[in-house]
Protein backbone atom coordinates (compact mmCIF):
# COMPACT_ATOMS: atom_id res chain seq x y z
CA UNK A 1 0.00 0.00 0.00
CA UNK A 2 1.43 3.39 -1.07
CA UNK A 3 -0.26 6.79 0.07
CA UNK A 4 -0.16 10.44 -0.91
CA UNK A 5 -1.23 13.66 -0.30
CA UNK A 6 -4.16 13.55 -3.31
CA UNK A 7 -4.66 10.75 -4.68
CA UNK A 8 -4.07 8.25 -2.90
CA UNK A 9 -3.78 5.17 -4.28
CA UNK A 10 -3.90 1.37 -2.55
CA UNK A 11 -2.08 -1.80 -4.68
CA UNK A 12 -4.06 -4.90 -4.09
CA UNK A 13 -1.45 -8.13 -5.55
CA UNK A 14 -1.34 -11.93 -4.50
CA UNK A 15 -3.53 -14.90 -3.90
CA UNK A 16 -5.97 -13.54 -1.60
CA UNK A 17 -7.68 -17.64 -1.31
CA UNK A 18 -4.16 -18.85 0.48
CA UNK A 19 -3.50 -15.90 2.84
CA UNK A 20 -3.92 -16.65 6.08
CA UNK A 21 -4.28 -12.81 7.72
CA UNK A 22 -6.00 -10.11 5.09
CA UNK A 23 -5.52 -6.40 6.35
CA UNK A 24 -8.68 -4.98 8.40
CA UNK A 25 -10.98 -2.58 5.76
CA UNK A 26 -11.25 0.16 9.25
CA UNK A 27 -7.87 0.26 10.11
CA UNK A 28 -6.74 1.00 6.15
CA UNK A 29 -9.37 3.35 6.02
CA UNK A 30 -8.49 5.12 8.86
CA UNK A 31 -4.62 5.46 7.71
CA UNK A 32 -5.93 6.89 4.71
CA UNK A 33 -8.65 9.63 5.86
CA UNK A 34 -5.74 10.55 7.73
CA UNK A 35 -3.53 11.71 5.14
CA UNK A 36 -6.03 13.86 3.96
CA UNK A 37 -6.58 12.42 1.01
CA UNK A 38 -9.77 13.83 -0.82
CA UNK A 39 -10.47 10.53 -3.24
CA UNK A 40 -8.56 6.53 -3.23
CA UNK A 41 -7.97 4.54 -6.20
CA UNK A 42 -7.59 0.78 -5.80
CA UNK A 43 -5.74 -1.11 -8.03
CA UNK A 44 -5.96 -4.83 -8.84
CA UNK A 45 -3.06 -5.29 -11.07
CA UNK A 46 -1.34 -7.47 -8.66
CA UNK A 47 -3.55 -9.43 -7.88
CA UNK A 48 -2.93 -13.30 -9.03
CA UNK A 49 -6.59 -15.02 -7.97
CA UNK A 50 -9.67 -12.82 -8.62
CA UNK A 51 -11.11 -14.34 -4.83
CA UNK A 52 -14.05 -13.13 -3.18
CA UNK A 53 -12.29 -12.39 -0.09
CA UNK A 54 -10.02 -9.36 -2.04
CA UNK A 55 -13.76 -8.36 -3.23
CA UNK A 56 -15.07 -8.40 0.14
CA UNK A 57 -12.34 -5.97 1.26
CA UNK A 58 -12.65 -3.42 -2.06
CA UNK A 59 -16.48 -2.94 -0.62
CA UNK A 60 -15.78 -2.67 2.79
CA UNK A 61 -13.31 -0.20 2.09
CA UNK A 62 -15.16 1.85 0.06
CA UNK A 63 -18.07 2.22 2.39
CA UNK A 64 -15.39 2.91 5.09
CA UNK A 65 -14.55 5.86 2.89
CA UNK A 66 -17.64 6.71 1.90
CA UNK A 67 -17.72 7.34 5.09
CA UNK A 68 -15.67 9.36 6.03
CA UNK A 69 -16.53 11.50 2.96
CA UNK A 70 -13.26 10.35 0.71
CA UNK A 71 -14.43 9.51 -3.38
CA UNK A 72 -13.30 5.62 -4.27
CA UNK A 73 -12.39 4.59 -7.68
CA UNK A 74 -11.04 0.61 -9.02
CA UNK A 75 -8.80 0.15 -11.94
CA UNK A 76 -7.83 -3.26 -13.33
CA UNK A 77 -9.62 -5.82 -11.07
CA UNK A 78 -11.03 -7.61 -13.24
CA UNK A 79 -14.43 -8.99 -14.77
CA UNK A 80 -14.79 -11.42 -11.61
CA UNK A 81 -14.14 -9.11 -9.03
CA UNK A 82 -16.04 -5.68 -10.76
CA UNK A 83 -19.55 -8.12 -10.93
CA UNK A 84 -19.16 -9.01 -7.24
CA UNK A 85 -18.16 -5.65 -6.47
CA UNK A 86 -21.14 -4.20 -7.90
CA UNK A 87 -23.28 -6.95 -6.60
CA UNK A 88 -22.61 -6.03 -3.39
CA UNK A 89 -22.89 -2.14 -3.98
CA UNK A 90 -26.52 -3.01 -5.58
CA UNK A 91 -28.37 -5.10 -2.74
CA UNK A 92 -26.85 -2.22 -0.28
CA UNK A 93 -28.50 -0.02 -2.56
CA UNK A 94 -31.57 -1.78 -2.83
CA UNK A 95 -32.18 -2.57 1.77
CA UNK A 96 -34.27 0.39 2.74
CA UNK A 97 -32.74 2.40 5.36
CA UNK A 98 -34.20 2.32 8.75
CA UNK A 99 -37.15 4.74 9.34
CA UNK A 100 -35.80 7.01 12.15
CA UNK A 101 -37.34 7.01 15.50
CA UNK A 102 -40.46 8.34 16.06
CA UNK A 103 -40.73 11.05 18.40
CA UNK A 104 -43.02 10.93 21.87
CA UNK A 105 -45.83 12.85 20.68
CA UNK A 106 -45.71 11.33 17.48
CA UNK A 107 -46.15 7.65 19.16
CA UNK A 108 -48.15 9.42 21.61
CA UNK A 109 -50.87 10.01 18.88
CA UNK A 110 -49.80 7.23 17.24
CA UNK A 111 -50.78 5.26 20.13
CA UNK A 112 -54.21 7.27 20.54
CA UNK A 113 -55.39 6.68 16.88
CA UNK A 114 -55.07 2.92 17.06
CA UNK A 115 -57.13 3.19 20.56
CA UNK A 116 -59.80 5.32 18.69
CA UNK A 117 -60.15 2.71 15.37
CA UNK A 118 -60.13 -0.22 17.82
CA UNK A 119 -63.33 1.76 19.98
CA UNK A 120 -64.85 2.42 16.25
CA UNK A 121 -64.65 -0.94 15.27
CA UNK A 122 -65.84 -2.70 18.80
CA UNK A 123 -68.77 -0.03 18.59
CA UNK A 124 -69.47 -1.49 15.20
CA UNK A 125 -69.67 -4.86 16.43
CA UNK A 126 -72.41 -3.76 19.21
CA UNK A 127 -74.37 -2.03 16.67
CA UNK A 128 -74.46 -4.84 14.07
CA UNK A 129 -75.25 -7.11 16.76
CA UNK A 130 -78.59 -5.01 17.61
CA UNK A 131 -79.42 -4.66 14.50
CA UNK A 132 -79.03 -8.69 13.65
CA UNK A 133 -80.98 -9.19 17.14
CA UNK A 134 -84.33 -9.01 15.82
CA UNK A 135 -84.01 -10.65 12.43
CA UNK A 136 -82.75 -13.63 14.42
CA UNK A 137 -85.42 -13.24 16.84
CA UNK A 138 -88.09 -13.17 13.95
CA UNK A 139 -86.20 -15.80 12.29
CA UNK A 140 -85.11 -14.13 9.23
CA UNK A 141 -81.46 -14.09 9.72
CA UNK A 142 -79.23 -16.32 7.92
CA UNK A 143 -78.48 -18.54 10.92
CA UNK A 144 -78.58 -22.27 11.54
CA UNK A 145 -80.80 -24.00 13.96
CA UNK A 146 -78.88 -27.00 14.78
CA UNK A 147 -75.64 -25.11 15.55
CA UNK A 148 -77.97 -22.98 17.83
CA UNK A 149 -78.90 -25.94 19.36
CA UNK A 150 -75.64 -27.28 19.91
CA UNK A 151 -74.42 -23.90 21.49
CA UNK A 152 -77.45 -24.12 23.80
CA UNK A 153 -75.96 -27.63 25.01
CA UNK A 154 -72.29 -26.66 25.38
CA UNK A 155 -73.16 -23.35 27.50
CA UNK A 156 -75.73 -25.11 29.28
CA UNK A 157 -75.36 -28.67 29.99
CA UNK A 158 -72.09 -29.20 29.16
CA UNK A 159 -70.91 -26.31 31.69
CA UNK A 160 -72.87 -27.70 34.27
CA UNK A 161 -69.99 -30.11 36.22
CA UNK A 162 -67.11 -27.55 36.36
CA UNK A 163 -70.34 -24.58 37.19
CA UNK A 164 -71.27 -27.45 40.04
CA UNK A 165 -68.09 -27.53 42.05
CA UNK A 166 -66.82 -23.88 41.42
CA UNK A 167 -70.27 -22.55 43.01
CA UNK A 168 -70.30 -25.66 45.68
CA UNK A 169 -66.90 -24.78 47.03
CA UNK A 170 -67.53 -20.83 47.10
CA UNK A 171 -70.66 -21.49 49.01
CA UNK A 172 -68.65 -23.97 51.28
CA UNK A 173 -66.22 -21.06 51.68
CA UNK A 174 -68.53 -18.21 52.49
CA UNK A 175 -70.24 -20.46 54.98
CA UNK A 176 -66.80 -21.62 56.65
CA UNK A 177 -65.45 -17.78 56.68
CA UNK A 178 -69.01 -16.57 57.90
CA UNK A 179 -69.50 -19.82 60.71
CA UNK A 180 -66.05 -18.85 62.63
CA UNK A 181 -66.99 -15.33 62.66
CA UNK A 182 -70.17 -15.57 63.87
CA UNK A 183 -70.09 -18.51 66.05
CA UNK A 184 -67.76 -16.51 68.07
CA UNK A 185 -70.06 -13.80 68.35
CA UNK A 186 -72.94 -16.57 69.21
CA UNK A 187 -74.56 -15.17 66.03
CA UNK A 188 -74.75 -18.32 64.22
CA UNK A 189 -78.22 -18.37 63.00
CA UNK A 190 -77.18 -14.88 60.68
CA UNK A 191 -75.11 -17.41 58.62
CA UNK A 192 -78.19 -17.59 56.29
CA UNK A 193 -78.25 -13.97 55.91
CA UNK A 194 -74.44 -13.72 54.60
CA UNK A 195 -74.46 -16.91 52.53
CA UNK A 196 -77.66 -15.96 50.54
CA UNK A 197 -77.13 -12.37 49.95
CA UNK A 198 -73.59 -13.03 48.91
CA UNK A 199 -74.43 -15.83 46.53
CA UNK A 200 -77.59 -14.84 45.00
CA UNK A 201 -76.35 -11.17 44.62
CA UNK A 202 -72.86 -11.50 43.52
CA UNK A 203 -70.93 -14.80 43.77
CA UNK A 204 -73.02 -17.22 41.95
CA UNK A 205 -73.36 -14.42 38.49
CA UNK A 206 -69.76 -13.56 39.34
CA UNK A 207 -67.63 -17.07 39.74
CA UNK A 208 -70.21 -18.54 36.97
CA UNK A 209 -69.40 -15.37 34.30
CA UNK A 210 -65.40 -16.55 35.39
CA UNK A 211 -66.09 -20.11 34.38
CA UNK A 212 -67.61 -19.22 30.95
CA UNK A 213 -65.13 -17.08 30.18
CA UNK A 214 -62.75 -19.55 30.71
CA UNK A 215 -64.69 -22.58 29.02
CA UNK A 216 -67.00 -20.62 26.73
CA UNK A 217 -65.40 -17.75 25.46
CA UNK A 218 -61.90 -19.21 25.06
CA UNK A 219 -63.74 -21.67 22.64
CA UNK A 220 -65.77 -19.68 20.60
CA UNK A 221 -63.19 -17.36 20.03
CA UNK A 222 -60.20 -19.90 19.33
CA UNK A 223 -62.98 -21.84 16.80
CA UNK A 224 -63.72 -18.31 15.11
CA UNK A 225 -59.96 -17.39 14.96
CA UNK A 226 -59.70 -20.88 12.88
CA UNK A 227 -62.10 -20.41 10.43
CA UNK A 228 -60.69 -17.13 9.89
CA UNK A 229 -56.90 -18.41 9.89
CA UNK A 230 -58.17 -21.17 7.22
CA UNK A 231 -60.11 -18.83 5.25
CA UNK A 232 -63.81 -19.96 6.00
CA UNK A 233 -65.16 -16.53 6.76
CA UNK A 234 -64.05 -15.26 3.71
CA UNK A 235 -65.99 -18.52 2.07
CA UNK A 236 -69.27 -17.73 3.83
CA UNK A 237 -68.90 -13.90 2.40
CA UNK A 238 -68.06 -14.95 -1.17
CA UNK A 239 -71.36 -17.59 -0.78
CA UNK A 240 -73.42 -14.72 0.42
CA UNK A 241 -73.83 -15.72 3.60
CA UNK A 242 -73.25 -12.96 6.50
CA UNK A 243 -70.64 -13.91 8.63
CA UNK A 244 -72.21 -11.91 11.37
CA UNK A 245 -75.69 -14.12 10.98
CA UNK A 246 -74.23 -17.36 10.87
CA UNK A 247 -71.69 -17.21 13.03
CA UNK A 248 -71.82 -14.76 15.95
CA UNK A 249 -76.36 -14.59 16.60
CA UNK A 250 -76.37 -18.11 17.66
CA UNK A 251 -73.70 -18.00 19.26
CA UNK A 252 -74.84 -14.24 21.14
CA UNK A 253 -78.36 -15.99 21.22
CA UNK A 254 -77.05 -19.48 23.12
CA UNK A 255 -74.91 -17.46 25.91
CA UNK A 256 -77.55 -14.80 26.59
CA UNK A 257 -79.86 -17.19 27.28
CA UNK A 258 -78.38 -20.00 29.26
CA UNK A 259 -76.54 -18.11 31.34
CA UNK A 260 -79.29 -16.51 33.50
CA UNK A 261 -80.47 -20.16 33.14
CA UNK A 262 -76.93 -21.34 34.93
CA UNK A 263 -76.92 -18.79 37.93
CA UNK A 264 -80.02 -19.76 38.97
CA UNK A 265 -78.81 -23.12 38.93
CA UNK A 266 -75.65 -21.59 40.66
CA UNK A 267 -77.19 -20.00 43.27
CA UNK A 268 -78.96 -23.22 44.49
CA UNK A 269 -75.53 -25.14 44.78
CA UNK A 270 -74.28 -22.18 46.36
CA UNK A 271 -76.85 -21.66 49.03
CA UNK A 272 -76.04 -25.83 49.42
CA UNK A 273 -72.45 -25.84 50.35
CA UNK A 274 -73.65 -23.16 53.02
CA UNK A 275 -76.26 -25.16 54.16
CA UNK A 276 -73.54 -28.01 54.46
CA UNK A 277 -71.24 -25.60 56.67
CA UNK A 278 -74.11 -24.52 59.14
CA UNK A 279 -74.95 -27.95 59.56
CA UNK A 280 -71.79 -29.48 60.26
CA UNK A 281 -69.91 -26.26 61.95
CA UNK A 282 -72.64 -24.18 63.58
CA UNK A 283 -75.15 -27.16 63.66
CA UNK A 284 -77.72 -25.40 62.23
CA UNK A 285 -80.93 -27.96 61.08
CA UNK A 286 -81.23 -27.73 57.34
CA UNK A 287 -84.92 -26.74 57.68
CA UNK A 288 -84.19 -23.43 60.03
CA UNK A 289 -81.64 -22.23 57.53
CA UNK A 290 -83.92 -22.16 54.92
CA UNK A 291 -86.71 -20.93 56.93
CA UNK A 292 -83.63 -17.74 58.01
CA UNK A 293 -82.87 -18.06 54.14
CA UNK A 294 -86.39 -17.14 53.30
CA UNK A 295 -87.37 -14.27 55.70
CA UNK A 296 -83.50 -12.71 54.86
CA UNK A 297 -82.62 -12.48 51.44
CA UNK A 298 -84.73 -10.44 49.53
CA UNK A 299 -86.34 -10.90 45.90
CA UNK A 300 -84.37 -7.99 44.65
CA UNK A 301 -80.83 -9.71 45.68
CA UNK A 302 -82.20 -12.40 42.74
CA UNK A 303 -83.37 -9.98 40.53
CA UNK A 304 -79.52 -8.26 40.49
CA UNK A 305 -77.83 -11.39 40.18
CA UNK A 306 -80.01 -12.07 37.41
CA UNK A 307 -79.71 -9.17 35.45
CA UNK A 308 -75.37 -8.70 36.09
CA UNK A 309 -75.74 -12.70 34.90
CA UNK A 310 -77.53 -11.49 31.26
CA UNK A 311 -74.62 -8.70 30.63
CA UNK A 312 -72.12 -11.21 31.88
CA UNK A 313 -73.27 -13.59 29.40
CA UNK A 314 -73.64 -10.75 25.97
CA UNK A 315 -69.98 -9.76 27.50
CA UNK A 316 -68.68 -13.03 26.79
CA UNK A 317 -70.55 -13.77 23.57
CA UNK A 318 -69.58 -10.58 22.02
CA UNK A 319 -65.82 -10.20 23.39
CA UNK A 320 -65.14 -13.75 21.97
CA UNK A 321 -66.85 -13.47 18.47
CA UNK A 322 -65.13 -10.06 18.06
CA UNK A 323 -61.29 -11.03 18.68
CA UNK A 324 -61.92 -14.59 17.10
CA UNK A 325 -63.40 -12.66 13.89
CA UNK A 326 -60.24 -10.37 14.26
CA UNK A 327 -57.65 -12.32 14.63
CA UNK A 328 -54.96 -13.18 12.15
CA UNK A 329 -54.23 -15.97 9.75
CA UNK A 330 -52.21 -18.21 11.45
CA UNK A 331 -51.70 -20.70 14.20
CA UNK A 332 -50.15 -18.44 16.95
CA UNK A 333 -53.34 -15.98 16.53
CA UNK A 334 -55.57 -18.95 17.16
CA UNK A 335 -53.89 -19.32 20.72
CA UNK A 336 -53.51 -15.26 21.24
CA UNK A 337 -57.50 -14.62 20.86
CA UNK A 338 -58.09 -17.38 23.54
CA UNK A 339 -56.12 -15.75 25.85
CA UNK A 340 -57.24 -12.15 24.93
CA UNK A 341 -60.50 -13.12 25.29
CA UNK A 342 -60.13 -14.77 28.99
CA UNK A 343 -58.31 -11.90 29.98
CA UNK A 344 -60.86 -8.96 28.67
CA UNK A 345 -63.60 -11.19 29.68
CA UNK A 346 -62.50 -11.28 32.85
CA UNK A 347 -61.78 -7.44 32.82
CA UNK A 348 -64.64 -6.61 31.78
CA UNK A 349 -66.71 -9.13 34.08
CA UNK A 350 -65.09 -7.12 36.83
CA UNK A 351 -66.09 -3.46 35.57
CA UNK A 352 -69.38 -4.80 35.05
CA UNK A 353 -69.92 -5.67 38.79
CA UNK A 354 -68.64 -2.86 40.02
CA UNK A 355 -70.78 -0.67 37.84
CA UNK A 356 -73.62 -2.72 38.93
CA UNK A 357 -72.46 -2.33 42.55
CA UNK A 358 -71.69 1.33 42.59
CA UNK A 359 -75.62 1.99 40.89
CA UNK A 360 -77.81 -0.17 43.14
CA UNK A 361 -75.92 1.18 45.60
CA UNK A 362 -76.60 4.90 44.39
CA UNK A 363 -80.29 3.66 44.05
CA UNK A 364 -80.38 2.02 47.56
CA UNK A 365 -81.31 -1.15 46.44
Amino acid sequence: METAATPAMVWLGGDWGQASQLPASRYVAQQLAASRADSVVIDGTSLTREHPRAAAFIWALGAELAARGVSVSHQNLGENLGALIGLAGTSVAQTPAKAPSPRLFERIGSFGWQRYLAAVSVLEFIGYAAAATPRFVLGRSQSSLRDFVSYLQEAGAASLPVVTIVNLLVGTVLGFVGAIQLKAFGAGMYLADLVGIAVAREMAALMTAIVMSGRIGAAFAAHLATMQANEEVDALRMTGVSPFDFLVMPRLAALSLMMPLIYLYATAVGIIGGLLVAELVIGTPPAAFIHRLQSAVAAQHFIIGFAKSVFFGVLIALASCYLGLNAGRNAAEVGRAATRTVVVCIIGIIIVDAVFALGTNALGI
